[in-house]
């Protein structure tokens, strides 16, 4: 794997951070801590200015979009990202957006259906594709900081069957849920060391003790490994290097979580602050695509044909 950016995709990254960082950026997070916030104007800022479109420009492709929705996936507030970048520009390029998947059960509740405006099926034997309306799906009250929702009973979803083979669409969806995982962890982290930084205890920062430093090495060492392997599997889009970016990430975040909340104190166990709405879009992203142990038993079938 090629660890450095080219020209263009650290272009691009760097006009996203500079984007990101900006006072009229549009996605500055609400002071009630209590919910998602869905901001439909970075979301569309981002759109207007083909940030989504990026996996079809040669010189960017799927890896720009990893790091992407990697970056997105940070903030305190939420775009949708992963599937509009890595899906929809492939091989939905004409569906309106913001985009939801579903993955196995159509009965599920999945993440970012309320705001959705177009479906993305992916099935044992094939892909299908569809519009939806409001009247479609029903909103449903959960904790995973995500706008979730599932199909209404009954819904009329016209559903336009892909002829690609599902496995390329698994493989860039595996990938485009690891970078999103790596993300949420990510900003869950970086809350957690402003957290530490100004929290004094005994005269001194919570963060010059040495046993939190070494805690918070070990769960960054955890969040980089795992943003690379999504990196990795976006970059080979091997189905294979897919399985074992998710998996890494559904596993190394059990532990991360259990540190960034414990060193939060009381208030990791509160809705004052933002850490719950990454740390629980991190727990609805652990039971993705089965989950650990499904996707690392299909890492090692694919590598070693399960011996």
């Amino acid at each position: 794997m090629r660890f450095a950016p080219n020209e263009d995709q650290a272009a691009f990254l760097s006009v996203l951070d500079q984007m990101t960082e900006a006072p009229e950026a549009g996605w500055k997070a609400s002071p009630d801590w209590s919910r998602f916030d869905w901001s439909d104007a970075f979301d569309s800022l981002l759109a207007d200015n083909g940030f989504f479109d990026c996996a079809l420009e040669p010189t960017l492709g799927l890896t720009a979009a990893a790091a992407m929705t990697c970056r997105l996936a940070g903030l305190p507030v939420l775009v949708e990202a992963a599937a509009s970048s890595m899906l929809r520009s492939r091989w939905g390029r004409d569906l309106p957006r913001p985009v939801a998947v579903i993955d196995g059960d159509a009965g599920r509740a999945v993440p970012f259906l309320p705001v959705a405006r177009s479906l993305v099926m992916i099935g044992t034997d094939a892909v299908s594709v569809a519009a939806v309306a409001a009247g479609d799906f029903e909103p449903v009250e959960s904790l995973y900081a995500y706008p979730m929702g599932r199909l209404a009973p009954g819904a009329r979803i016209a559903w336009s069957k892909i002829d690609d083979d599902p496995q390329p669409v698994r493989t860039a969806w595996r990938t485009a849920l690891a970078a999103e995982l790596a993300g949420v962890l990510k900003g869950g982290l970086d809350a957690v060391v402003a957290h530490v930084a100004q929290r004094h205890q005994f005269g001194r920062p919570l963060g010059a003790f040495q046993a939190i430093q070494h805690r918070l090495a070990a769960s960054a060492t955890k969040i980089e490994a795992a943003r690379w392997l999504a990196l990795r599997a976006a970059q080979t889009q091997d189905a294979g290097d897919a399985a074992m970016a998710i998996g890494y990430g559904q596993e190394a975040s059990t532990k991360v979580i259990y540190d960034l909340h414990q060193f939060m104190g009381a208030m990791g166990l509160t809705l004052e602050h933002p850490l719950h709405r990454w740390t629980y879009r991190a727990r609805l992203l652990r039971a993705a695509m089965g989950g650990s142990a499904a996707n690392m038993t299909e890492f090692f079938v694919r590598r070693w044909g399960g011996s």
